[in-house]
């Protein structure tokens, strides 16, 4: 018997510089920020979102990930699935990198001369996987997601959103204590990955909804790295769906612990990020 072909997919790719590599067909390139004037094909925030470009220094690749969910709702048959990488990292079924980040255990560098289209078509390939997702932070040790984003950034920014996605409903009450304490944390989000079509949908749609509330009520600025205030939370808020998913499909005691390295196998791929050659430490912002 001929094995199922893989469900359909639509990927795309978020920059908001010059893209570093030419993507193969089937990414669509979706372009922020200075990017949008660039003669590099794609989509621009503009044409998708308008109504986000102009909160693009305080969300920043999250407006990517809006527009990609306004591009999903233009096809005229919806995809089964969703894939999401961005102008430097992408996840990939297996490791293609050799040498992990310095100050980030869980993502491998890949030089940028190794990157061609040809590869980037396999590396970015899920097979027929519905969800391939960034390998997860254990953050015990750092006091769960508050602990660790308030080390990282700035607490007041993760309380004020959760309280937000609390009131909407994303976050049910009870949960809210759960959430802020969180130990597992999927970088990226459900803005690095693939995942049915459906759930991301669904996911980010209740994001953009908490960001909305968040820019029109708190005009929080601040400067360099620190200054994308609201995309550090949806990071943190998409994680925690993902979480919650695969709380809903397997006893967490299942997926965490007993059988981890099966659970890897079947949902978590490798998080990689295109280095120029030579280089190996992880710097925030990148």
């Amino acid at each position: 018997m001929a094995a199922a072909a893989p469900a359909s997919l639509l990927y795309g790719c978020i920059t908001h510089v010059e893209p570093w590599f030419e993507l193969p067909g089937g990414v669509t390139l979706i372009r922020l920020g200075e990017a949008q004037d660039g003669p590099y094909g794609g989509y621009s925030l503009r044409e998708l979102a308008p109504e986000w470009e102009p909160h693009h220094p305080v969300i920043g690749g999250a407006a990517g990930a809006f527009a990609l969910k306004a591009l999903l709702l233009r096809q005229p048959v919806r995809p089964a699935r969703v894939g999401v990488c961005q102008y430097r990292k992408f996840v990939s079924p297996k490791r293609v990198g050799r040498a992990r980040a310095t100050g980030y255990k869980v993502m491998d560098l890949v030089p940028r001369s190794q990157v061609t289209p040809a590869a980037l078509a396999q590396w970015l390939q899920p097979g027929p996987q519905f969800f391939l997702v960034c390998p997860p932070l254990d953050l015990h040790r750092e006091g769960g997601c508050l602990g660790q984003y308030g080390a990282q950034h700035h607490a007041e920014d993760l309380l004020r959103f959760t309280a937000e996605a609390v009131a909407q409903g994303v976050i049910a009450g009870r949960d809210a204590e759960r959430f802020l304490g969180e130990p597992i944390l999927f970088p990226g989000g459900v803005e690095l990955g693939v995942y049915p079509a459906d759930f991301w949908l669904d996911s980010i749609g209740a994001i953009e909804n908490v960001v909305r509330a968040c820019v029109q009520r708190y005009p929080t600025a601040r400067s360099g790295t620190q200054g994308r205030v609201w995309a550090y939370c949806a990071e943190r808020l998409g994680s925690w769906l993902v979480v919650r998913e695969f709380d809903r499909r397997l006893p967490r005691s299942r997926w965490v612990r007993l059988t981890m390295a099966r659970w890897r196998r079947a949902y978590a791929g490798a998080m990689n990020l295109v280095v120029e050659d030579g280089e190996l430490r992880y710097r925030v912002g990148n």
